[in-house]
């Protein structure tokens, strides 16, 4: 039996998943603000190509310039599996995404101007002050379909970074790819 204080837990991360989606489908994440009541301040993604970007302000860059390349996204979360140790909660959970490519950055004639992946979200959260933070966030893609996966991957690694947002910077290190981030 789960006690009402990790019933509340569980509730509050599975929301801290889906809030973190719901921006980047919403296109909000680009807001700071939102940045900061997801991830904890040494917060790390991997991405698809192995890198891992590790800071808050590093994370507001690269999701920002990432999700940009989209007219539209959507993600579907589901099958939560979390395990609580005190302060911190290994989450575990089937993702579906789907990316609309821009119009400027597809061929307008070609028939697949998308691409929809599934994978299984590897996540970590801490217990914080202000509630539960994202700390490590990666995805095993298990299976694609549609053009565009390998293209994007292709503008990931050719892309130049914009000025990132005014505070200190994180750097972004290479790392093993184990995992990768939400088909992103």
């Amino acid at each position: 039996m789960i006690a009402a204080t990790e019933a509340g837990d569980r509730l509050a991360i599975t929301e801290l998943v889906s809030r973190y989606f719901a921006a980047v489908d919403d296109k909000r994440l680009t807001d700071p603000a939102i940045v900061d009541a997801t991830f904890a301040p040494d917060s790390r993604i991997v991405s698809p190509h192995g890198t891992a970007t590790v800071g808050r302000d590093a994370i507001f860059v690269a999701q920002s310039t990432s999700f940009a390349r989209f007219r539209a996204t959507h993600h579907v979360t589901s099958d939560y599996v979390i395990d609580i140790d005190a302060d911190t909660a290994r989450i575990r959970a089937n993702v579906t995404a789907m990316h609309l490519w821009k119009i400027d950055a597809s061929d307008p004639h070609a028939l697949q101007s998308h691409f929809v992946a599934g994978g299984v979200l590897h996540a970590t959260a801490i217990r914080t002050g202000s509630g539960w933070r994202l700390s490590e966030l990666s995805n095993d893609i298990c299976w694609r379909t549609g053009d565009g996966l390998a293209t994007m991957m292709a503008t990931v690694l050719a892309q130049d970074r914009p000025p990132s947002r005014p505070a200190s910077h994180q750097s972004q290190r290479p790392v093993q790819a184990s995992h990768q981030v939400a088909g992103e």
